[in-house]
């Protein structure tokens, strides 16, 4: 997965949403924070693996109507759906709802100027695994939170001689890696890949920037 071309991607229609909204020299990060933990939430109700008090603890997908869902339309496996792209599968809200995180995640990191940082770098060395999804949920909840207090504290500090407001930075950035690092690590539980997390993140994208000429 290109990050480069996702934060390159992900500032563009964020310029776009703040000239067209008005909203130029706002600080919006603790509502990107909060609609960041909003979505996370959304996303753990699709997949309902958590919903110990239900009988169907299945993500929700809706398979593809021209194949039922085989992908193929003969047992040999040579005539392929071009519906789905042989995947078996019309809908997704588990991977769409994901890529709505992800939109914020990277919103997130301009905010807090993670700019200053090459894209290329390996974000797998900061990876936080848990045991389960519902404990990674929670630690991503959590990321989340921490990078908005980092951030606080930069500003609380930033006029202040005795603090190092690089190693301030520094941990906010540190959290954030985590943050990101971790994100994907969820992606891999929830068995998507790369490549199909990077198509669903422009369509999404061309869906939002329609969205702002629709007045959504």
């Amino acid at each position: 997965m290109n990050l480069s071309k996702l934060f390159e991607a992900q500032a563009i229609l964020d310029k776009r949403i703040v000239e067209e909204k008005g909203l130029e020299g706002q600080d919006l990060l603790d509502k990107k924070i909060l609609a960041l933990q909003v979505e996370l939430g959304e996303l753990a109700n699709e997949w309902r693996g958590f919903k110990f008090w239900s009988e169907n603890r299945e993500p929700n997908i809706i398979h593809c109507h021209a194949c039922n869902g085989y992908g193929y339309f003969d047992s040999t496996y040579q005539e392929g759906c071009g519906y789905c792209h042989t995947t078996g599968i019309q809908e997704n809200p588990l991977l769409e709802e994901y890529v709505d995180c992800l939109h914020f995640i990277l919103s997130i990191g301009h905010d807090i100027d993670m700019d200053k940082w090459d894209f290329g770098y390996d974000f797998s060395e900061d990876t936080l695994n848990c045991e389960c999804i519902t404990e990674q949920f929670i630690l991503l909840i959590q990321l989340a939170g921490n990078v908005y207090n980092n951030k606080e504290q930069e500003d609380i500090h930033k006029d202040n001689p005795e603090v190092s407001q690089l190693e301030l930075e520094m941990n906010t950035w540190r959290n954030y890696r985590f943050l990101i690092a971790s994100f994907m690590s969820l992606g891999k539980m929830l068995s998507f890949t790369p490549e199909q997390i990077e198509q669903a993140y422009f369509e999404k994208n061309k869906i939002n920037h329609e969205r702002q000429v629709s007045g959504y």
